[in-house]
């Protein structure tokens, strides 16, 4: 399951928006029949802060424990890869 993290806007911002954003995502990867991990992809995203991304990866961790979660669209943006790496999200 892919999640075009643009479809929560081009500027990723704050906790609570974090925590909008998970819930959201939650009603799409419910209705998903997809048995495989869920890919976050931040194509087109423009900024990606610290406190939104541990808000929504935190979130969905919680949620699908039991799914793997990856990160695309991330290798050209370093701030947004810097972001995640900062937060042990990437490996």
């Amino acid at each position: 399951m892919v999640l075009q993290m643009v479809k929560f806007g081009k500027i990723l911002n704050s906790r609570p928006a974090g925590h909008e954003a998970v819930l959201r995502a939650k009603q799409i990867v419910n209705g998903s029949n997809d048995p495989e991990g869920i890919v976050l992809d931040f194509s087109e995203v423009e900024v990606l802060t610290p406190s939104f991304a541990e808000e929504f990866v935190k979130g969905l961790k919680a949620i699908y424990q039991d799914k793997k979660i990856t990160f695309k669209g991330i290798t050209d943006d370093t701030v947004t890869k810097d972001s995640l790496a900062a937060l042990g999200f990437l490996q």
